[in-house]
């Protein structure tokens, strides 16, 4: 069972005190290259940019994970290097890394060929060479539900308000699952931030989620009076 800070906004904004997470989405990492031979002072029709390749593709990104119509879908196209990188220079050059994510492997995974389809349209149409790899694809996982009730029951023994939820981050759990039943307990975090330096949690949320923790741990052991 894993203890967490939110990295959203949800508890915060509905003031709730505890999200107990049912699933936690796994992404798929996607690495596209569109490069051209040449990339002069050339007249605006005779162009082969890879530069607006990548820029047509990162739209086509959020287009494919708003096809889906599911909440639970999203994509990032959050690395993106534009070589030679100066002003007055055509685009040879442009490397996006793609990340999309999902509690449902299947739907992620079509969003991803969609992704990959969009990539080799856009290529082929500006006459740009192009390069499409799959970094990763890692499962999503399921949380147990007997570890939720547990949780449910010492969350109602505190006092405490709780909604359950999806993660949509990566967490130590995604990977403890596939081993072993598991389960997360998320609390409020201002603003929804986390890595970086104003992330915070009031005192009073973490005592809370330790104690929600605690009692959840002490009934899977059997000792479900503890105080």
């Amino acid at each position: 069972v894993e203890l967490h800070i939110e990295q959203g906004p949800l508890l915060e904004q509905s003031g709730t005190n505890l999200g107990l997470v049912t699933a936690i989405a796994a992404p798929a990492t996607v690495r596209v290259e569109f490069f051209v031979g040449h990339a002069g002072a050339l007249l605006m029709p005779f162009r082969r940019d890879a530069g607006l390749a990548a820029a047509e593709l990162a739209l086509a990104v959020e287009k494919a994970a708003l096809s889906t119509g599911v909440n639970d879908t999203v994509a990032t196209a959050g690395m993106v290097q534009i070589l030679p990188g100066a002003v007055n220079s055509v685009p040879r050059e442009a490397l996006l890394e793609i990340d999309v994510r999902d509690i449902d492997e299947p739907r992620r995974d079509r969003v991803v060929q969609e992704i990959i389809g969009a990539a080799q349209e856009i290529g082929s149409r500006r006459q740009t060479e192009f390069s499409v790899e799959v970094l990763n694809s890692d499962p999503p996982a399921t949380c147990s539900g007997e570890i939720l009730d547990a949780a449910e029951a010492s969350a109602k023994q505190i006092g405490a308000s709780y909604t359950r939820m999806v993660s949509r981050a990566y967490h130590d759990s995604l990977f403890m699952a596939r081993v072993a039943p598991t389960a997360m307990i998320f609390i409020p975090c201002r603003g929804g931030v986390s890595h970086r330096p104003d992330e915070y949690s009031a005192p009073e949320d973490l005592e809370r989620g330790v104690q929600a923790l605690a009692l959840t741990m002490a009934r899977l052991a059997g000792h479900a009076q503890c105080h």
